[in-house]
């Protein structure tokens, strides 16, 4: 080979020289090309997970709207309730097409939500029969089928908590597959650099070989000439530019020159290509960052990662790095040492460990998170780390509860219906009686003071049989713009007379210039009418009652705050939880219980927040919250 290669021109020499590591370097680009692929299709992957769980979240939305919407309208018999039942039955069979379709790939996935969607189908027939059933006057029927219909919805529940998990557990493997594959793509880039230079060095040194040998033994020859003769040169057995020593030199210097702008070309291509990967890598980085839950990883009980959205969640500043630790003293100080002494034994016995707690924030907001941690081992089994997820799952909690309540406040308004029609004609006839009686009794008659204690029993007890509907019954708002200082105003022009009779000073609200707030006027003027009279009862001997009103924003949405302080007897700790319940009354003679009760209904329909604060001694804080605009019709319970 050495003989073939000495008579090679020393052109198609240097052209070998770059033939070898340009194979390298194709062979390199077409592998870190198919990285780069692998990369763009997990990348696909990660989105359509998220997207199927954002679906899957609306499909069970729908089909629990498909159950409150029937049974609301089974209950009530009001058409109303229909409206959603109507909106969720046109959407929800083609969400489940659109999720099946999102989760074609996936078998479990797919049978998981067939399952459910043969059970939506059969349930949406199955109600469309009862209520053309209903209309008809047949209630028994569907009755029992609300009766016996949580089994069904569990039955959907179980089906979408498998789906979830069966997605969560598509998530992790996304993932997993994304850092093996940078660290492929790594080793691949390295690995063929490495080999490419290998061959062209054993190139250039065979070249080089060949080349140099015949110079060193042409100089030589050349270095035995004396006396200024002309140097005998021997004439080489070789069929290259060799003989020619001026175009050898020439030819040698601009293959040179090639070479270099070959190698500074491959240094620049492997520069692309590591800018490449790292813009990568902060793309993923990016993703994993912004993606919406909480991510973080912890090596042992150490917090050593932690995204954006997990500060959020904890109540820090996304923006700020801080000590990782910091999220750990947010979590709520009633259950901070449950979980880490929970996730401790979880991370002795390496198994993955899952728990619901609350983040508190610094303003006070408590924010509900789902959170799932599990072990990430190594070839050998160890446990190298631990990879976690927090999902804020406040929301669901809250609409759970409003859900709940709405359900009981249909069946309250039901019993109220029932109650009042058979206690208020009695009740007629009883006062209508008593107020003839009355004015046919003399004034000296003995029995003219128990006619007039039955007429005021009987009134009392037509107003609470109104209450209890009042409280009972669905709120339909009429949203108008006005101004709150207004509305403050009148209710305290309302309650003069007992505000000055017990010698009760008002101070504000002196906040000028308020926005005007969009809301049921007459329906907010109620609230405020029951909060003020709280106050005044609550200070027999006078007092001070002080008002506020400010812009809050909060959950990025613009609203207003006010709030009512007293100096009054306040409410002992035992009492406060329950001071929102239909019914509980304190230290009251003539009350019914349901004020405040009717009040929560009202800013509930609102979409606002009523808070109660007190202290025996001391006095009490009512202080509502409520958004600046509502919908153009607003329904709540």
């Amino acid at each position: 080979m050495v003989t073939w290669l000495s008579n090679l021109p020393i052109e198609r020499k240097l052209l070998l020289t770059s033939v070898i590591p340009v194979l390298a370097i194709v062979l390199l680009s077409a592998i870190t090309y198919r990285s780069v692929q692998t990369f763009s299709e997990d990348e696909e992957q990660l989105n359509n997970i998220y997207l199927a769980q954002r679906k899957g979240a609306e499909y069970l939305r729908l089909a629990l709207d498909l159950q409150s919407g029937f049974r609301g309208y089974v209950l009530t018999q009001q058409e109303s309730f229909l409206i959603p039942f109507r909106q969720a039955e046109d959407h929800v069979l083609e969400a489940g097409d659109s999720l099946l379709a999102m989760v074609s790939g996936r078998a479990p996935q797919r049978q998981a939500i067939l399952k459910v969607q043969q059970l939506v189908k059969r349930h949406i027939a199955e109600k469309n029969q009862l209520i053309d059933a209903v209309k008809a006057g047949h209630l028994t029927e569907a009755m029992q089928y609300i009766e016996e219909g949580r089994g069904r919805m569990l039955i959907i529940r179980e089906q979408m908590d498998q789906f979830e998990r069966l997605e969560q557990q598509a998530l992790s493997e996304a993932f997993a597959n994304i850092a093996r594959d940078r660290s492929l793509m790594i080793s691949v880039i390295l690995g063929g650099g490495l080999l490419a230079l290998a061959l062209m060095l054993a190139a250039l040194h065979l070249i080089a070989r060949s080349i140099t040998a015949p110079l060193v033994g042409l100089a030589k020859a050349m270095g035995t000439a004396t006396g200024g003769a002309i140097p005998f040169v021997p004439i080489l057995d070789r069929k290259d530019e060799i003989g020619a020593l001026t175009n050898v030199m020439s030819a040698m210097s601009a293959q040179v020159r090639d070479r270099i702008a070959q190698v500074e070309k491959s240094e620049a291509e492997l520069r692309t290509l590591n800018q490449d990967l790292a813009a990568s890598e902060s793309k993923y980085r990016s993703i994993v960052d912004h993606a919406p839950f909480g991510i973080f990883r912890t090596e042992g009980m150490a917090l050593v990662y932690s995204n954006r959205y997990n500060r959020i969640l904890a109540g820090l500043n996304p923006d700020e790095e801080g000590d990782p630790e910091a999220i750990r003293q947010s979590i709520h100080p009633e259950e901070r040492e449950r979980v880490l002494s929970e996730y401790a034994q979880a991370v002795r016995e390496n198994r993955p460990y899952e728990t619901v707690f609350r983040f508190l924030h610094k303003d006070g907001t408590i924010t509900k998170v789902l959170s799932r941690r599990i072990p990430i081992k190594d070839d050998a089994g160890r446990t190298v780390m631990y990879q976690g997820f927090n999902i804020d799952i406040t929301a669901l909690e809250q609409m759970q509860a409003r859900l709940s309540r709405a359900e009981r406040l249909a069946t309250l308004g039901q019993m109220a219906a029932g109650i009042a029609h058979e206690i208020r004609n009695p009740l007629v006839g009883i006062g209508s009686t008593a107020s003839v009686l009355l004015e046919d009794a003399e004034p000296t008659d003995p029995r003219r003071p128990d006619l007039e204690t039955i007429l005021k029993e009987t009134r009392r007890l037509d107003r609470i049989v109104n209450q209890i509907v009042d409280y009972a019954r669905p709120r339909t708002l009429a949203p108008i713009l006005f101004a709150m200082e207004e509305l403050v105003r009148e209710t305290l022009a309302v309650l003069g007379e007992p505000l000055a009779k017990k010698q009760i000073r008002v101070e504000g609200p002196h906040q000028p210039h308020l926005p005007p707030i969009q809301a049921d006027r007459d329906q907010l003027k109620q609230v405020l009418l029951n909060i003020v009279q709280n106050a005044v009862e609550a200070m027999p001997n006078g007092g001070v009652l002080r008002i506020s009103a400010f812009e809050f924003m909060r959950d990025q949405e613009p609203g207003m705050t006010l709030t009512f302080t007293d100096n009054g007897a306040g409410i002992t700790q035992a009492d406060l939880p329950h001071v929102f319940e239909p019914f509980f009354t304190i230290g009251k003679h003539r009350g019914t219980g349901l004020g405040l009760a009717i009040c929560r209904n009202i800013v509930d329909a609102h979409q606002g927040e009523i808070r109660l604060e007190s202290q025996p001694g001391r006095g009490t804080t009512v202080a509502l919250w409520l958004p600046l605009r509502q919908p153009s019709i607003v329904s709540g319970g």
